[in-house]
């Protein structure tokens, strides 16, 4: 078998285990920080999920550029010298500006823990302790996310899912420990945040360069390097901080009109339709290298075929797990959480939030083949319409109908992407093909929905580890039976690529 395809299916699997063990104990330990923590405090760490992404436009495009580059570069002869110039110039630039954003950080938390969030029963003072340690933490963990493209360029996914899942694992089950066994207060859970954040950017660093290989010549800074991929570069920086406005300014508004408890929920619900991110996520880190080598190679036949099989695939993964996570939001909430208040205030939100990050993952693997292409255009102007159309909806929304108004528009937005973006991408690459893409959503969602309304109908009431049993088997018949009745998926899963 082709040595390509082994590596390509290789990665697939290694994306899915990965992002499969960073999801599981994310979700294991949420119930467990609101047992110790409460749900106000809750609402606080939401924050600082939304905070760390907005502080994430220190990015500058710089690790997306790297992954892309290091992509590139590995399937040229004699490139190793450019590659660990180029690792130097971005990790430079990316911990100066890193560091820069945390010092501002630091001097900007009392104007936000006193003015902007509505701390309801917790001390200002904590609220603003823990805003200069999100701060920091954010600084951290940004060179974090340069030195993991640059794994994932390589195509080292096995490798960058070992570190990644290491670090949740301390991450997530390790500041459990500490809450339980010393202090369960937000500032130690901070302080142990930065703590991994810290020891994590400084690893994968001495990681990704150890894997460059040697070529007995010292890597210096060299504007050189800025000036080969900065067109680049600023397209996905743009485009980045567009897509950060759009993403995160639901939470960053609600965190303002709202008491933290009530943003608790918010939060939760959130956090909960993340989720679906781990299903599209795998499979764009794996095929964006794919895609840019086919690409690169003027391959247009091979990429045609791999671009369709995996974005059908994704669509077949994707389809059943958004719609049978909206029709038993309820339940699938008073599960994770054991609380039927939070399953009472959160549900809607859940159920909304989760399609909106549905649509938003069926077009992950349009955005890898623009990105692949190098048509960064196209995602900068596809932001800054919707910026210019939704952002005002979204503040109209969220002042009238809080979390719902704002999980409403989220659905909107990415209706938008879904519909008038993707069919443009098609328009300048692949021609053709969206007839094709948009009939390998069609045959899932059917198929989803049917089966979802039925389970709906008859498990009324069926509880707790049965319920997750059956919706689990109705999952299973569903991707199934739409790889079944799918020609070019149907039996060769193992050798799809």
């Amino acid at each position: 078998m082709h040595k390509k395809s082994i590596s390509v299916r290789r990665n697939v699997v290694a994306n899915y285990i990965g992002s499969f063990c960073q999801a599981l104990l994310g979700f294991l330990f949420v119930p467990l920080y609101i047992k110790y923590l409460g749900i106000e405090s809750y609402g606080l760490i939401g924050f600082s999920v939304s905070l760390s992404a907005l502080l994430r436009l220190a990015d500058l495009g710089l690790s997306s550029t790297l992954s892309r580059e290091f992509a590139r570069c590995s399937a040229m002869p004699d490139s190793a010298q450019r590659m660990r110039g180029l690792l130097k110039t971005l990790q430079t630039v990316y911990w100066s500006i890193s560091l820069l954003l945390g010092l501002i950080m630091v001097a900007c938390a009392p104007l936000i823990a006193r003015y902007w969030i509505n701390p309801g029963s917790l001390d200002v003072a904590i609220v603003q302790n823990a805003v200069m340690l999100m701060g920091l933490t954010a600084a951290m963990q940004g060179p974090m996310s340069l030195y993991i493209g640059g794994v994932f360029g390589l195509q080292r996914h096995v490798l960058g899912n070992l570190i990644n899942s290491a670090l949740a694992a301390l991450r997530f089950g390790g500041v459990v420990l500490v809450l339980a066994l010393f202090s369960p207060t937000l500032n130690m859970f901070f302080v142990f945040q930065f703590g991994v954040a810290s020891i994590g950017a400084l690893c994968t660093g001495i990681i990704l360069w150890g894997l460059l290989p040697h070529t007995g010549i010292s890597s210096h800074f060299h504007i050189a390097h800025l000036k080969s991929v900065w067109r680049f570069a600023a397209g996905m920086s743009i485009s980045s901080i567009l897509g950060l406005i759009l993403f995160q300014l639901d939470k960053i508004i609600l965190i303002k009109i709202l008491p933290l408890k009530i943003f608790g929920y918010y939060a939760v619900a959130s956090t909960a339709a993340v989720a679906i991110t781990y299903i599209g996520g795998p499979l764009f880190t794996t095929f964006l290298p794919r895609y840019t080598q086919l690409y690169a190679a003027g391959d247009e036949e091979l990429l045609r075929a791999t671009y369709r099989r995996s974005c059908k695939l994704n669509a077949i993964i994707t389809v059943p797990t958004v719609i049978f996570l909206a029709i038993f939001s309820k339940e699938a909430l008073r599960i994770w959480t054991g609380s039927s208040d939070i399953a009472e205030h959160a549900y809607l939100l859940l159920s909304l939030l989760g399609i909106g990050y549905g649509l938003n993952q069926l077009a992950i693997l349009p955005y890898a083949l623009q990105t692949a292409a190098g048509l960064v255009k196209l995602a900068v102007y596809g932001n800054t319409i919707a910026v210019i159309l939704f952002v005002p909806m979204l503040v109209i929304a969220t002042h009238f109908y809080q979390g719902v108004g704002a999980a409403s528009v989220w659905v909107l937005l990415n209706c938008f992407y879904l519909f008038v973006c993707v069919n443009y991408l098609h328009w300048r690459i692949l021609k053709g093909e969206s007839r094709q893409w948009y009939a390998g959503i069609m045959l899932p969602l059917v198929l989803a929905l049917g089966v979802g309304l039925l389970g709906r109908h008859f498990l009324h009431s069926v509880f707790g580890v049965w319920l997750v049993a059956s919706v689990g088997i109705m999952w299973v018949i569903v991707v199934a039976t739409a790889v079944l009745a799918t020609s070019d998926l149907r039996g060769k899963i193992a050798s799809l690529w």
